[in-house]
């Protein structure tokens, strides 16, 4: 059985590893983004931004970025609300998601501490 330190090691390394990772997360996401049709609906593309902040969402706050995990949530709460109507999104609905995904970006700096 592995002791507390060598535990603590391990976590450490896995959220180094998701640290690195999410700058690539990010651009993906942004990616996707980006290339979803201004003028008319795309179900899966929507539903692949979807799925990809759902996953950031979770892996946010089990990797010690609770603030990341948050503001995914609130941008997965909104691409929700979204999905139900299957329209093409406003202006202001565009400029919303884009604010919250610029958000991202920002709290990616703010890691809670691991012990």
């Amino acid at each position: 059985m592995a002791d507390s330190n060598e535990l603590q090691a391990t976590l450490k390394i896995l959220c180094n590893t998701y640290a690195a990772q999410l700058p690539v997360k990010l651009k993906h996401l942004e990616q996707v983004w980006e290339q979803l049709p201004q003028d008319s609906w795309d179900e899966e593309g929507f539903q692949t931004l979807h799925c990809m902040v759902h996953s950031l969402t979770g892996s946010g706050k089990t990797f010690g970025f609770s603030l990341l995990s948050d503001v995914a949530r609130n941008l997965e709460d909104h691409l929700k609300q979204l999905a139900q109507a299957k329209t093409a999104l406003s202006d202001q609905q565009r400029s919303h998601i884009h604010g919250l995904i610029s958000e991202l970006h920002q709290v990616t700096l703010h890691r809670d501490e691991v012990s």
